[in-house]
C-alpha cells in the first residue's frame, strides 16, 4: 500500500482539528486554569496545521510565507500552552512571561529568512523540537506531582515528536537535496505524519485524565474543607487530630487543643449583617492560616467557633500564640471591617489520662465556657 504524504498531513490537520473541539467540549471554559491552557493550546496547534496545509497550496504566492509564519507561531504557541498545563497539573509555578517571546522571535526570525529554505526549516524545527522535548522533560520530572499515567503518555507522545521534528530541521539545514519541502516523499514525513496522529491521541488522552485527576482532587478538598473559610471542616478535622494525637502518644510529644469562639458574633450579624460577619470569620480564619506551622491543625468546628491542634506544644508556647495572633486581629479587624475582632479560647494539653480526642475536646470546651462566663475575650487553662 502506497501512502500518500499530502493526504496523511490533510488527514492528520482532519484529525487535530476534531481533537480540539472534542476537548473544548468535554473540558469546557469554565475547567481551571491547566485545562484551559491545554484546550486553548490544541486548538492553536489545529490552526498551525490548517495554515501550514493552505501554505502548500500557495507556493510561490505572497500568502505562502504569511501562512508559514503563522503557522510556525501557532505551533509555537501552543507547545508553549501545554507546558503551562504540564506544570500546573503537577503542582509548578506557572511559565515565566519573558519565556512567551519564543512564539514571537522564533517566527520573526522564520519570517525574515523565509527565502533562505534551509535556514528557516531548520530554525523552525529545531526551536519546536526543543519545545517538545520541554514539554518531555517537565512531564518526567522527578518529584513532580501527578499520575504517571498523564504524565507518561506526554513523555512518550512528546519526546517522540520532538524526535522527528528534529531530523526533519536536520535534512532541511544540511541535506536539502533530500528533504526539499515540507511535503517531500521521504521517510521523515511518513513517520512524522503517523506518530503525528499518535501523539495526537495520546496527548488527548493524557489531558483528559489530567483534568480528571484534578477533579477528583477539587472533589476531595471539598470534602474536608469548609466552603466559607477554607480551613478543615469538623469531620476532617476531626480525623487528621486523632492522627496526631495517636503520634504524640506514642512518641511523649505535647500536644494542645484551643477551642476559639468569636465574642459576640451574633451581634455582628445582626448589627452589621451577614455578609460583614462572613469576612470576620474569613479574617480569623486566614490570620490562623497564616500563624500556624505545617505540623499543625485548624477546622471550623461550628458556627463561629474554630479548633486548633498545636501539635509539639507546651502551654507557655500556646500562651505566646494566643497573643500574638490577638494583637494581630485586633490591628487587621479594625483597618479590614472598622472594628475590633475579638475572640474566647479554652486550652486543653494533653494528659495521661486522656485517652480519646474527646477527652481533650471535653476540657477545652469547658475552658472555653468559663472563658466567656468570665466576661469574654481572654484564654483559660483547663485542668
Amino acid at each position: 500500500m502506497v501512502l500518500d504524504i499530502h493526504s496523511l498531513m490533510v488527514a492528520y490537520t482532519v484529525n487535530v482539528c476534531a481533537v480540539a473541539i472534542a476537548l473544548s467540549l468535554a473540558l469546557g471554559l469554565r475547567a481551571g486554569r491547566a485545562a484551559l491552557a491545554a484546550q486553548v493550546g490544541v486548538v492553536a496547534h489545529a490552526l498551525g496545521w490548517l495554515c501550514l496545509i493552505a501554505s502548500g497550496d500557495h507556493r510561490g504566492h505572497w500568502l505562502d510565507p504569511l501562512l508559514s509564519t503563522l503557522a510556525m507561531a501557532a505551533m509555537s504557541i501552543s507547545l508553549l500552552l501545554l507546558l503551562q498545563a504540564v506544570r500546573l497539573w503537577r503542582g509548578g509555578a506557572p511559565l515565566p512571561t519573558r519565556l512567551c517571546a519564543v512564539a514571537l522571535v522564533m517566527p520573526a526570525l522564520y519570517a525574515l529568512g523565509f527565502s533562505h529554505y534551509p535556514w528557516r526549516v531548520g530554525l523552525a524545527n529545531g526551536v519546536l523540537a526543543a519545545q517538545m522535548l520541554w514539554v518531555a522533560v517537565e512531564a518526567a520530572r522527578p518529584g513532580a506531582t501527578g499520575s504517571w499515567r498523564w504524565r507518561g503518555l506526554i513523555c512518550v507522545s512528546m519526546g517522540t515528536m520532538a524526535l522527528v521534528t528534529l531530523w526533519r530541521g536536520v535534512l532541511g539545514a544540511f541535506f536539502t537535496e533530500a528533504y526539499p519541502t515540507f511535503q517531500s516523499p521521504h521517510p521523515v514525513n511518513l513517520v512524522g505524519a503517523l506518530a503525528n496522529n499518535a501523539a495526537t491521541l495520546l496527548t488527548a488522552l493524557a489531558v483528559l485524565a489530567a483534568f480528571r485527576e484534578e477533579a477528583e482532587a477539587q472533589l476531595r478538598e471539598l470534602a474536608i474543607t469548609d466552603g466559607l473559610t477554607q480551613v478543615l471542616n469538623r469531620r476532617a478535622w476531626n480525623e487528621r487530630a486523632e492522627v496526631l494525637l495517636a503520634d504524640a502518644r506514642r512518641y511523649g510529644h505535647p500536644l494542645i487543643v484551643l477551642m476559639i469562639d468569636l465574642d459576640h458574633f451574633k451581634q455582628i450579624n445582626d448589627r452589621r449583617g451577614h455578609a460583614v460577619g462572613d469576612k470576620a470569620l474569613q479574617l480569623i480564619a486566614a490570620m490562623l492560616r497564616e500563624e500556624l506551622r505545617s505540623g499543625d491543625l485548624v477546622g471550623r468546628y461550628g458556627g463561629e467557633e474554630f479548633c486548633v491542634m498545636l501539635s509539639h506544644t507546651r502551654e507557655a508556647a500556646a500562651l505566646t500564640f494566643d497573643q500574638r495572633l490577638r494583637q494581630k486581629l485586633r490591628q487587621r479587624s479594625q483597618a479590614e471591617l472598622g472594628f475590633v475582632l475579638e475572640y474566647s479560647v479554652g486550652l486543653s494539653s494533653q494528659q495521661l489520662k486522656d485517652r480519646r480526642l474527646e477527652d481533650l475536646l471535653r476540657r477545652a470546651d469547658a475552658a472555653l465556657y468559663e472563658a466567656k462566663r468570665a466576661g469574654r475575650n481572654q484564654l483559660v487553662m483547663a485542668p
